[in-house]
């Protein structure tokens, strides 16, 4: 993972922004079980395995922020990861990511 990121930080400018991608990429990997397991249980009739790679990744992101960090407010997380579907993924998948994240909110 520290090859990947340093070949995005010399491809991208990441600015003061780094400390916070670092932290969610460790995080979500350090919990990726735990993650996929909410995302499995809210769902319905959906596996891991099924869901988009960039939903997916959006989701993963969301679900650390709601369950594991302190420093973003909820529904900025669920907020931001609807966003990057919607950017990346399609509208089709907005009110997917949407409504898991309600859930795990919850």
């Amino acid at each position: 993972m520290e090859e990947i990121l340093s070949d995005f930080y010399e491809e991208n400018d990441a600015g003061d922004q780094k400390e916070y991608i670092d932290g969610v990429v460790y995080g979500v990997l350090k919990n990726i079980s735990e993650i996929d397991g909410k995302i499995t249980e809210c769902a319905k009739d959906w596996t891991v395995e099924r869901i988009g790679a960039v939903s997916l990744a959006a989701l993963r992101i969301g679900v650390y922020e709601v369950l594991f960090s302190n420093d973003i407010p909820d529904p900025v997380a669920i907020n931001e990861a609807v966003n990057l579907t919607r950017k990346f993924a399609g509208p089709e998948t907005v009110d997917f990511v949407n409504g898991i994240l309600g859930n795990i909110k919850k």
